[in-house]
């Protein structure tokens, strides 16, 4: 990370402190993303490994699609060490409360 980086990701997501009050010169970055399951491509896929008699099979000859759907834009937050050993609302780090 270059010094504007830092400046951004320095607040803890959780407590709201600067990721150095705990003493340690630590810190996580943590990406959040939510996904939803494509059903429609799995049941896709399924049916060739169906057809083929083997999804490994159906996995080298399939189209490769993508079996996900991104349910929001990707977050990135900081969290401290200190904040790091404490049970996480993942909805309220995305700004989803």
């Amino acid at each position: 990370m270059r010094e504007n980086e830092l400046r951004k990701a320095a607040e803890c997501a959780v407590c709201r402190k600067p990721f150095w009050h705990t003493g340690l010169p630590l810190f996580f970055r943590v990406r959040i993303e939510r996904l939803g399951v494509n059903l429609q491509a799995i049941q896709r896929q399924d049916g060739l490994g169906a057809m083929l008699g083997s999804s490994k099979l159906a996995n080298i000859m399939g189209t490769d699609e993508e079996m996900t759907t991104p349910m929001m834009e990707p977050v990135t937050v900081t969290v401290c060490e200190t904040c790091a050993l404490e049970d996480v609302n993942l909805f309220s780090l995305a700004g989803m409360e």
